[in-house]
């Protein structure tokens, strides 16, 4: 913590000047939110965040930590010669040329205080059109005009590239546009912008014309007034782009983390010529919008392990940084590199039809999708890239019945199995160094084969395991619907769509029922064994509920394999 802070607060009286001498560069100061924020300052810069940076993503518990604070330091402040709020250390660097307060490390806390000041403007704005309070209306203009976009046009806090428009249409503008949220930090945006409005209305009450608007805008000023006045951040410059970089990754490696590819994209800026900054963080936009809401880290790590094995000793960034520096890779090129495998990972990981072989497709999904076994993605994915299409859909059956065997039905440990497919992984790439060559893709398929059997439980081992197999949600999903088409005519098969899973002796048995507290005691262990598990259309499924055994079966005929 900076000095003169204590307990979350700063020391009121305390000077800067006291502190023990530290280098220009690393030099830090007190800023209020206000200022920082302010439009009205006659030296006035904007604050912009950079390319590098990851776009908002905060969570509702983050924005909720948030409210607490401003919240709790609104009613302390109404105490004469209350301390003010440490809002933590923001890092800038400040280019004379463009007249921009460059953003590095900050963007989280600033632009939800920013949100939080656009809900306060509308809020005041709906209490004027509802009650022609002139007084609410007075105070949404120049909320607006002060703190979040200047008589220029210029707005106060411009994010990144990824959401520096969502951010704009929706949070800046007055009145703000209904954009739809594209990607993650959009959605994100509007969750942190949907949870402070719930806050700010349980504070001054719902708005309707016989509201007490006097009261209303006295809780919407002193919000205001404690963002602005009593926030205060310490500000440390940096003095080059280089340092820049720097400082954004070990501040946030060492303190609140980033996940790995926010700080991997910080560390190939940093690398990078200043030509190639533009196309790597266009790249990796790109990169970012395809996922949707898949998880980039899974990517990249399943990425890392199919090429490289598992991550042992270190961090997946640790790994990919020594890698990257090591071997002296190009910036561009491994950001390039990274978006070409990514639309391979997407076709597994989103099990797309469109873009797998045909007979292959069915295996995919059940790994992927239906059981979501994150463990085969970097198998799948080397086998992807590199197999020829039959011995690819081979892979694939392969996979999904090693699974089957070994972890759902077999219950074995998952390290080892976890071990042997990042292995193979690596030993696709390593075995076909020619994409195309037919005879070191069989050669590549045969070995999988013979690896994933060499382990997994032979028919009489699975056949045992059946007695005692108690299921995941997901795994009793895929297991039941598995049996059920089996056993059903082919043209009467059923999809997880249309279908429910159904516990024959019920999650939640009513009191008195089923035998009884003793008899339910019994029983409660096999709630999740295969043997108490059925699929029921969705109507059949609400109308068995709870119902007793004789009852659900005369209602919705249970199936006579059970």
């Amino acid at each position: 913590m900076p000095p003169g802070f204590r307990g979350g607060r700063m020391m009121v009286g305390f000077s800067w000047e006291e502190a023990r001498p530290v280098p220009d560069a690393f030099n830090s100061s007190p800023a209020r939110v206000g200022d920082l924020l302010s439009t009205t300052s006659l030296s006035r810069e904007r604050i912009v965040v950079p390319m590098f940076q990851r776009g908002y993503m905060w969570k509702k518990k983050h924005v909720e930590a948030f409210w607490d604070d401003v919240n709790k330091q609104r009613i302390a402040s109404q105490t004469k010669g209350a301390d003010l709020h440490f809002f933590g250390p923001i890092v800038t660097r400040f280019d004379s040329t463009a007249g921009i307060i460059w953003l590095l490390d900050g963007q989280q806390r600033l632009g939800t205080a920013t949100i939080l000041f656009s809900v306060l403007r509308d809020v005041a704005r709906d209490i004027s059109h509802q009650t022609g309070a002139h007084a609410a209306s007075e105070f949404a203009g120049i909320l607006q005009a002060q703190f979040i976009c200047n008589e220029d046009g210029q707005y106060s806090l411009e994010l990144g590239e990824t959401d520096v428009l969502y951010f704009k249409d929706t949070i800046q503008r007055d009145p703000p546009e209904n954009a739809k949220a594209r990607q993650l930090t959009h959605r994100n945006i509007k969750a942190a912008r949907a949870t402070l409005w719930e806050k700010v209305i349980a504070l001054v009450g719902p708005v309707h014309r016989g509201m007490d608007t006097i009261q209303a805008i006295r809780f919407l000023k002193e919000l205001k007034q404690t963002v602005v006045s009593d926030l205060i951040t310490a500000r440390i410059p940096v003095t080059s782009e280089e340092a820049a970089f720097k400082i954004f990754a070990t501040l946030n490696d060492r303190g609140l983390r980033l996940s790995p590819p926010d700080l991997l994209l910080s560390h190939l800026m940093e690398k990078a010529i200043a030509a190639d900054r533009k196309d790597i963080r266009l790249t990796w936009t790109q990169m970012i919008q395809k996922m949707g809401t898949h998880d980039i880290h899974d990517f990249l790590r399943a990425m890392w392990v199919s090429k490289y094995g598992d991550l042992k000793k270190d961090d997946l960034f640790t790994a990919l940084k020594k890698y990257i520096e090591e071997h002296q890779v190009n910036s561009l090129t491994f950001a390039r590199q990274c978006a070409e495998e990514c639309d391979d990972y997407l076709a597994l990981a989103m099990a797309d039809e469109a873009q797998l072989p045909t007979e292959a497709f069915r295996y995919v999904r059940a790994v992927t999708r239906e059981l979501s076994f994150k463990p085969a993605l970097p198998l799948l994915l080397s086998s992807f890239l590199l197999l020829q299409p039959s011995d690819f859909e081979d892979v694939t059956k392969f996979i999904l019945i090693f699974i089957v065997r070994y972890s759902i039905i077999g219950n074995q440990e998952s390290s080892g199995m976890e071990d042997l497919l990042f292995k193979l992984a690596r030993d696709v790439r390593e075995t076909i160094k020619e994409p195309g060559d037919k005879a070191t893709s069989h050669q590549a398929r045969n070995h999988v084969k013979k690896s994933l059997a060499e382990i997994a439980p032979d028919n009489e081992a699975t056949e045992k395991s059946v007695v005692g197999l108690t299921l995941e949600v997901s795994e009793a999903k895929y297991m039941l619907m598995r049996l059920a088409r089996y056993l059903q005519d082919p043209q009467k098969q059923i999809t997880i769509g249309d279908s429910n899973l159904e516990h024959i002796y019920p999650q939640n048995p009513d009191e008195g029922s089923w035998g009884g507290e003793d008899n339910q005691e019994k029983m409660e262990p096999l709630t999740w064994h295969i043997g108490n598990l059925t699929i029921f259309g969705k109507k059949a499924n609400r109308k068995a509920e709870n119902q007793e055994y004789k009852d659900k079966n005369q209602d919705t005929n249970l199936p006579k394999y059970l």
